[in-house]
């Protein structure tokens, strides 16, 4: 829904500093784009520009923080106004693979019809310029106290952070008066918008083995199960006919209206083709928020077209990525995945059924004058009021920030709005809407110092 905002003041000279930094924002940006720190492997190079980053913007303790895992964190504080609040900005620096993009491509970073295209442009290195940019726009001194915690897995979802959390001796860090998360994005370029509903997420391993070494199909085929046919067997029922998840156990939430977005947009923004009907029940906004989604995002043990061979499958997992509606506990999905795949075991063959990870979906407090600030700071910044809406993704660090103090608000914005096709082939971002959400995000700052 729209809302009725006062706009702040002052925001003169914050717009015209903002534009002016942009021809070096956009350099930086296609440095660390260009740097290969893909998910789930060792990524210090990318950690180590963006401390070198920060601390060129003021932060002079920024450093790499270790939580026990390839990936450390980055971590700075500047803490030079007493009495002002304490925000902290997060962002992460890890990226998904080039995928079926050429990576030749995607990590060499060109810009074409104003947008910066490359791997982690959007998702989520812009949301770290933002950072860089609103410290810029106050040279070095912002006018509240801040911590920056960027993170170098929360595409992979290894909850190492999570973990390094939620040790005895860290329980007090990372306690702010409010919380950023650059790290979603508006319903589309010059439409802004804060995210106040995410989905969970857990993620499972499901893995079927039947014989010791693969056999030639024509000498054992018939009786002997072959692993991967025993495995679409179980996938195809974690769906109904309707294409609604099936698992018993996985919440969903009811909708008091249909938001954003309709089925027309939706089937735009994610590309359905034409004839392809969209699955499952209820309205789009629901099914994409607070309705349990289940994907396959990985596959072994079949070989591909090139390499296929008249042979049983010994064994094959798929990776498992199930969206929860907000209020879902991860393990509490993984349980009723495992009663599910037990319940429909082909052939009573046995299958092991391996949780990876997950984290919870989240909810928004909207009553703050925080909230109200950023509101007010997004329209000065685009020139008109936002949206507030859901977002089908997940980010499991957000529940733990909220956590450490739950009165503060968690604010999700950011650049990745649908043309931003983040995960995808051809990912980019808008420069024109970094500016805006840098320009956002400094305006917030000085506003919330003055309440």
């Amino acid at each position: 829904m729209r809302t009725g905002i006062t706009t702040t003041t002052g925001g003169t000279a914050l717009k015209e500093k903002v534009a002016g930094l942009m021809p070096a924002l956009k350099s930086d940006l296609i440095e660390l784009v260009k740097i290969k720190s893909v998910a789930g492997g060792a990524t210090t190079e990318a950690a180590n520009k963006v401390v070198s980053l920060l601390r060129g913007a003021g932060v002079s303790d920024a450093a790499l923080l270790d939580i026990g895992s390839k990936a450390p964190a980055v971590h700075g504080t500047i803490t030079g106004q007493p009495g002002k609040p304490t925000v902290l900005l997060y962002a992460h620096y890890d990226v998904q693979p080039a995928g079926s993009w050429d990576e030749a491509v995607a990590f060499n970073p060109t810009e074409v019809n104003g947008r910066l295209q490359g791997r982690g442009a959007a998702d989520d290195k812009s949301g770290i310029m933002m950072h860089i940019g609103a410290l810029r726009a106050f040279d070095k001194e912002p006018p509240v106290n801040l911590e920056i915690l960027i993170e170098g897995e929360e595409e992979s979802g290894n909850g190492s952070l999570e973990a390094f959390l939620a040790k005895p001796e860290n329980q007090q860090r990372f306690k702010a008066d409010a919380y950023v998360v650059a790290d979603t994005g508006g319903t589309a370029v010059g439409h802004p918008a804060l995210t106040t509903t995410l989905r969970g997420i857990a993620q499972v391993d499901i893995s079927v083995r039947t014989l010791d070494a693969p056999v030639h199909s024509g000498m054992y085929g018939g009786p002997a199960p072959d692993a991967f046919m025993a495995l679409a067997r179980i996938l195809a029922t974690l769906h109904d006919d309707k294409g609604n998840v099936a698992v018993e156990g996985l919440l969903s939430k009811p909708e008091a209206s249909p938001g954003y977005p309709d089925e027309a947009t939706y089937r735009r923004d994610a590309g359905v083709r034409c004839g392809v009907p969209l699955i499952g029940t209820g309205s789009a906004s629901q099914r994409l928020h607070l309705k349990p989604s289940i994907n396959v995002t990985g596959l072994d043990g079949v070989p591909t077209m090139g390499e296929a061979i008249n042979a049983l499958r010994p064994e094959a997992t798929a990776r498992i990525s199930v969206r929860l509606a907000p209020g879902q506990q991860p393990d509490e999905a993984i349980a009723a995945l495992r009663a599910h795949i037990d319940r429909h075991r082909p052939w009573f063959l046995p299958v092991e059924v391996t949780g990876i990870g997950g984290g919870e979906g989240f909810e928004a407090r909207t009553d703050s004058a925080a909230f109200a600030k950023a509101q007010a700071a997004l329209q000065e910044a685009y020139g008109q009021a936002p949206t507030t809406l859901g977002q089908g993704g997940s980010i499991p660090l957000v529940n733990l920030l909220q956590a450490r103090n739950p009165k503060a608000p968690v604010l999700l914005w950011g650049t990745e709005e649908p043309a931003a096709r983040i995960h995808a082939p051809g990912e980019s971002v808008d420069l024109g809407e970094l500016e805006r959400m840098t320009l956002a995000q400094a305006l917030f700052l000085k506003s919330l110092s003055q309440q």
